[in-house]
């Protein structure tokens, strides 16, 4: 069939409404590869102002004139005022970040264990990846999974980017150097310019507003990237990307500078000294910032007391301040398996905060009364001094408690007192269990670096005895100090868990019973019951696979005004209250705490935070993109790794399969790395979500989690973290029957 304007007119003519160019394509009935040819007639009628153009979507001119309905001024996607697609019922708007793909469309994350809203290439209203949307959903009759339009673009999620400067003869433009944040070409006019930059040099730019009814985007140029930035762009695009703020501004270097020091007790204040007490801390062998020092002793009737020592960073770091401002824009540090980016300066965070050994160490102590069977019977919370007897390693700790042996802690005392805690330790996490925490079992990534920053190896490790003995103390204290604020309505940030959605819990049991693994109805709105299906899982080959679908179905942990609970702990209180060095909510909550201590001696208030649920949110949203940063730094090195196999054939082992692709483990090299659903050139293969297999459509081919296939290295881009493979060999698999 020839395509003619003509045609694309009438097409635009009886929608009455936006629509996009895949649905222009579908209404002429041609095939996708006409698609470049529909696109240039369509540009061709919008220079000719026949039609017109509002990002992705199209209509006809007659909208303008009021034929078909009034045109409004909003930033609304026009398509959604008239558009009525009987074959999909309309749910509800929600608000949530876009998520950019490769290929072009998109997801939003709408949070509170929900599932994602898929968003097709035409329906992003010009959305960048990150952007806080608002979206409209729709639902296919028989199908779970939504799909929508992005209605508006509420908040952006970053303002500067990186880009090449193409000057032309008329027009500048800078061209993102991240595809997937789906930022078309930026228009650079001579105001927000810079002449004397040469074309094709990377530069920093700023994303300008909007002009409503424009379809272009515009941009300032910034600055030229340094020599430094272009060296190690891959990083670099990261923390741009990322929003990480990696500069102190000189005000905040400043007042840390001048802190003394010294850490002298005065012992007129209320500060308790605990100096006597063997406070020691355990952290891993690179960490430089430790927040929190544990001590515990045994009781004649069995039970125990506990005290957990936190830096007191609110003694230093005021409202206000200068290093308060930086250290609230930045929310977190950032830890890059390179290196760290801390929240508050060096002097704060690697010296006078950190609670090194055989030096005075400014502290909140929280001492608690624990039982034989963990349950606390008392608890008190005051500023105290303390003075580490040691800096402990969680590997040599292991291996003491583990063995019983040690060839690298040599004081007695100490090690009568890590029998002691890890007593504590153990009972603590005995209660856990039972009251419904849940446990999953995942291995961390352990990656070793050279001299150069390059991987020499990655191996998995299992929490330790020692992590898990650090982590039931902090645990312990979080919702200790979490039940002390909301009895005592202090202005603190809570942590909260909320529990699952129950149309992702109806999904899970459906998976679940194919495993033959029993899910009693209603069962998995009791954390509890999570633990009992991980038992069930625990010999299985895909138990990893399930184990995420698990933790997938739960919610987000968000910040919060106010306590709501933790699901995933059992627990009805929970806070961030141990690691104030590197979170500022933590120190949120020090300072209500303190403020609180400090009224009820009578002595001068100690200035509280202005706590809000936008600082909340936006303290939320930090925490997302530190994690987010260093997934992906980890990714760049992997990718640094495998560009000299380009060319070599590996093998690889599945670890799971998705609706769009699988994740291979490259055994040689112990990489785990995602494929996308087009690696499989053999066949169409469509995802079975309820037997988590990916099968041929006319091979009738399964794939599945243990499977190993041959894989040939065929492309690396370091900028954009990407690797591709071509699929070498796959053993069959025929489909025969299934439960």
């Amino acid at each position: 069939m020839k395509i003619k304007k003509s045609l694309i007119l009438n097409v635009l003519r009886s929608a009455s409404s936006w629509i996009s160019t895949k649905e222009i394509r579908e209404e002429l009935k041609v095939s996708k590869d006409q698609g470049p040819k529909v696109k240039s007639l369509l540009r061709k009628l919008v220079i000719k102002k026949l039609i017109l153009q509002k990002g992705n979507l199209f209509a006809h001119s007659d909208l303008q004139g009021g034929h078909h309905c009034k045109k409004k001024k909003n930033t609304e996607n026009p398509r959604l005022r008239n558009s009525q697609k009987p074959s999909f019922r309309e749910h509800k708007i929600f608000e949530g970040r876009f998520i950019a793909t490769n290929k072009g469309f998109g997801f939003v994350n709408i949070g509170k264990a929900k599932s994602d809203v898929f968003i097709p290439q035409g329906d992003q209203n010009g959305a960048m990846d990150g952007d806080l949307v608002q979206v409209r959903t729709f639902t296919k009759p028989g199908k779970n999974r939504s799909r929508g339009y992005i209605q508006k673009i509420l908040q952006r999620s970053t303002s500067k980017m990186l880009a090449r400067l193409v000057r032309g003869q008329r027009t500048t433009l800078a061209i993102p150097i991240n595809q997937r944040n789906g930022v078309p070409p930026l228009v650079i006019l001579r105001d927000d310019d810079q002449s004397n930059i040469e074309s094709g040099a990377l530069v920093e730019v700023e994303l300008l507003s909007q002009l409503e009814g424009d379809n272009e985007l515009y941009a300032k140029v910034l600055q030229p990237v340094s020599k430094e930035i272009r060296g190690n762009l891959g990083f670099n695009l990261i923390l741009t990307e990322n929003q990480i703020r990696s500069e102190f501004p000189i005000e905040a270097q400043e007042e840390a500078k001048a802190f003394s020091n010294r850490v002298i007790y005065d012992a007129s204040t209320s500060r308790v000294d605990q100096r006597d007490l063997g406070f020691v801390t355990i952290d891993g062998i690179k960490a430089r910032d430790f927040d929190d020092a544990v001590f515990a002793k045994s009781n004649e009737d069995g039970s125990w007391k506990v005290y957990v020592a936190i830096a007191d960073v609110a003694h230093y770091v005021r409202p206000g301040s200068a290093i308060d401002q930086e250290a609230y824009l930045r929310g977190t540090s950032v830890y890059f398996p390179t290196h760290a980016i801390p929240m508050l300066p060096e002097n704060l965070s690697n010296n006078l905060c950190s609670l090194k050994p055989d030096v005075n160490r400014l502290t909140l102590t929280c001492e608690m009364l624990i039982d034989s069977a963990g349950w606390v019977n008392s608890y008190r919370i005051y500023e105290s001094i303390i003075r580490s007897r040691a800096r402990l390693i969680y590997k040599d700790v292991a291996d003491f408690l583990d063995t019983g042996l040690t060839k690298t802690i040599r004081n007695k005392e100490i090690l009568d007192n890590l029998i002691v805690m890890n007593d504590v330790a153990r009972a603590l996490e005995d209660k856990r269990t039972k009251r419904g925490a849940i446990n999953f079992n995942f291995a961390d990534q352990k990656i070793e670096l050279d001299d150069q920053n390059q991987i020499v190896s990655i191996s998995k490790e299992f929490s330790s005895s020692s992590m898990k003995l650090i982590e039931q103390f902090m645990l312990e204290a979080n919702e200790i100090v979490a039940k002390h604020c909301t009895g005592n309505r202090l202005p603190a940030l809570y942590r909260v868990h909320s529990s699952p959605d129950l149309s992702r819990l109806e999904r899970l049991k459906m998976v679940f019973q194919r495993f033959n693994i029993p899910v009693p109805p209603n069962s998995l709105i009791d954390s509890g019951q999570f633990n009992k299906v991980l038992e069930s899982i625990e010999k299985l080959t895909n138990k990893n696979q399930l184990q995420i679908i698990l933790l997938r179905s739960m919610a987000l942990a968000t910040y919060e005004t106010n306590n709501q609970g933790h699901f995933g702990l059992g627990a009805k209180y929970y806070s961030h209250f141990t690691s104030p060095i590197r979170r500022y909510p933590d120190l949120v909550t020090h300072r209500a705490l303190k403020h609180e201590l400090h009224a009820k001696l009578g002595i001068n208030p100690f200035p509280n935070s202005n706590t809000s649920v936008l600082m909340a949110e936006y303290l939320s949203e930090q925490e997302r993109r530190a994690e987010k940063a260093e997934l992906e730094s980890v990714s760049l090195l992997k990718v640094n790794f495998m560009e000299k196999f380009i060319g070599q054939i590996m093998e690889g082992k599945i670890v799971s399969t998705e609706n769009n692709g699988f994740r291979v483990e490259l055994l040689p090299y112990h990489i785990d790395w995602y494929l996308p659903i087009e690696t499989l050139k053999d066949d169409d293969y469509i995802f079975d979500e309820i037997n988590l297999v990916l099968q041929g459509r006319r091979t009738k081919r399964l794939i599945e989690t243990g499977d190993r296939l041959e894989l040939r290295l065929t492309r690396t881009d370091t900028l954009h973290r990407l690797m591709e493979f071509d699929i070498v060999g796959f053993p069959p698999k025929i489909l025969t029957s299934m439960d």
